[in-house]
């Protein structure tokens, strides 16, 4: 991925006159609550995150959940053209946040009868396509949602970013997407090891059409977002995002410079990806899901926290990470996730009385930049200041 997008620069100036998915961003509506200002830490938040903007990060919107109550503030511009502040109301993209609220639904379906996690992918998914995928008869939707099938993974692959690059506005089918994946070789033998691939929630979504005969974006929506009011969440490719999204940024040229790449789609709507949303919508989630349990049933949760050692950094669930145990912290249970323009951090931290940390950053932090490392330094103090 990597060197594929150091040739983003060679293309920028191809790019402009397509019509893109994100316009300019426009104002919401916006005042901070007093509870906010008196939380005990919120001058302390508020300088870090004023901090990580003055080393370079575009813009960030931040929320904490403490036994002092709620902080949300922001820093920095959610679009730098048009001196947009990055309010907390402005969606912004969650990435592989969507696999986590892709396995809830997925775990909702297993309650209501309509499937088993223990189901083969072969169960809904035609043989003229898992055929062409290593690994791809042998292994179940839990598999699927844990990364132990091995699969090839589709996001790293060279030929799809040139795709991407040619294409940036493109709006993806899955089908399409798995053509990068069509007789690749596994990355192990099914059920050896965990190790997240983009590839796997892919196919859970094509799954879930199946079962369900409907598009799996409508059973976001209508068994998450809707009963939980998140209503400033939107589903890139399946919905047209409005003008308040945030604009997302990447340093293309490797020289501190960064550069409008908000709408480089890298396969968004597809169930590994591509939902935007705000940090008080994703509270609303996690909130739900773990603290309130009113999304799911106790063993459904006590499922999806079913965790197996991925590296020295994090621990794979079914549809859920444990993540931050290279650090002296204690590990928070939730998703990040990661795009070309934009990040995100959504974890709560059972050791540490429930508090929660929800973030985004408007810049992606998967390549080898400058700011990469600034943002993993941000993401380490925040989680610290969380847990003190």
């Amino acid at each position: 991925m990597k060197h594929i997008l150091n040739t983003l620069a060679l293309l920028v100036v191809l790019t402009a006159c397509q019509k893109p998915d994100i316009v300019s961003t426009e104002l919401c509506s916006y005042e901070t609550p007093d509870e906010f200002l008196q939380h005990p830490k919120a001058g302390e938040f508020q300088q870090l995150i004023e901090r990580y903007v003055a080393k370079g990060l575009p813009g960030i919107s931040a929320l904490v959940e403490d036994e002092e109550g709620l902080w949300v503030g922001y820093a920095g511009m959610a679009d730098i053209k048009n001196d947009r502040p990055f309010l907390p109301c402005m969606p912004s993209k969650a990435a592989s946040i969507t696999k986590m609220m892709v396995a809830t639904v997925a775990f909702k379906l297993q309650e209501e009868g309509v499937w088993s996690l223990d189901d083969k992918l072969s169960d809904y998914i035609d043989a003229d396509i898992l055929d062409r995928i290593s690994n791809a008869n042998e292994v179940t939707l839990r598999n699927c949602l844990q990364h132990t099938t091995g699969f090839y993974e589709l996001i790293t692959d060279d030929d799809f970013y040139l795709s991407v690059l040619n294409n940036p506005n493109k709006h993806w089918e899955a089908e399409e997407l798995l053509r990068f994946v069509y007789g690749k070789e596994a990355q192990f033998p099914a059920n050896e090891k965990a190790k997240y691939t983009n590839t796997n929630t892919l196919l859970v979504a094509m799954a879930m059409e199946v079962a369900t005969q409907r598009p799996h974006s409508h059973e976001l929506k209508n068994r998450i977002w809707t009963p939980l009011q998140m209503n400033d969440t939107y589903y890139q490719s399946r919905e047209i995002l409005p003008n308040i999204v945030a604009q997302g940024y990447y340093d293309l040229y490797n020289d501190g410079t960064i550069v409008n790449v908000s709408n480089l789609i890298t396969g968004s709507g597809n169930g590994y990806g591509g939902v935007f949303s705000t940090v008080f919508d994703l509270h609303k989630f996690m909130k739900a899901l773990f603290i309130d349990r009113t999304l799911l049933s106790a063993n459904s949760l006590m499922q999806m926290t079913d965790f197996i050692e991925e590296d020295e950094r994090r621990d794979i669930g079914v549809g859920a990470l444990r993540s931050f145990k290279q650090w002296d912290v204690f590990s928070g249970v939730g998703h990040s996730g990661r795009d070309l323009a934009y990040s995100a951090d959504m974890f709560y931290f059972p050791d540490v009385n429930d508090r929660m940390m929800i973030f985004f950053v408007n810049y992606g932090t998967d390549g080898d930049t400058p700011l990469r490392q600034v943002f993993l330094d941000f993401e380490k103090e925040m989680i610290k200041l969380v847990q003190e």
